[in-house]
């Protein structure tokens, strides 16, 4: 459990709705995530944060990714913080500046075994350019369970996609989940081989 003081501290500024405050309540729970690890119930809290958007919410997502990614730790109310991550990635879809937001919700959700990112794989195929939106989104450990047990449904759309740099992506995208070191070393190789090329 993360210490009473930072979640005091959290609730205190949410209850005074002063964004800094908030900002920097939650900025600590980043810094001192190691110490002071969350709790599920105080991920409940730190999800509520979503609700507010702009850089609140943007500090709330970095908390709760840290906690699931670095220590497994998800809220206790899935299903409240998947609604709330859902609408970050709604909300974040047409944004240049949202696509870190939208990474780091679509993993969460992954582990939340919720559909969301397989649908915002689909939207995103359609602008898959390598600057904005990239594969590598999508290729992190912890969506490969989620896009594995979905592979018919990407397979289906590389091949709606025809023979263009979004299919491809897709398969890469696959190809990745089924089997992630064996696609990062062959990444790798690749890029050495270039190297030597230059």
């Amino acid at each position: 459990m993360a210490n009473p003081d930072t979640m005091t501290v959290l609730r205190d500024a949410l209850a005074s709705g002063d964004s800094d405050a908030i900002c920097a309540a939650l900025q600590d729970m980043i810094i001192f995530k190691a110490v002071n690890p969350l709790a599920p119930s105080d991920l409940d809290e730190v999800a509520e944060v979503l609700d507010l958007g702009g850089r609140a919410a943007g500090t709330a997502l970095q908390v709760l990714h840290a906690a699931a990614v670095r220590q497994g730790t998800l809220p206790a109310d899935t299903e409240a913080a998947a609604g709330w991550l859902r609408a970050v990635v709604e909300r974040s879809r047409d944004d240049p500046d949202g696509r870190m937001a939208i990474r780091d919700a679509i993993h969460l959700l992954a582990r939340m075994d919720d559909p969301m990112p397989i649908e915002q794989l689909a939207y995103d195929a359609r602008h898959f350019d390598g600057v904005r939106v990239k594969k590598e989104d999508y290729c992190h450990p912890a969506i490969a369970g989620m896009l594995r047990r979905h592979d018919a449904e990407l397979a289906a759309l590389q091949a709606a996609l025809g023979e263009n740099r979004a299919a491809r992506e897709i398969g890469a995208i696959r190809e990745y989940a089924r089997d992630p070191p064996g696609y990062e070393e062959r990444v790798r190789l690749a890029q050495e081989d270039e190297v030597e090329v230059l």
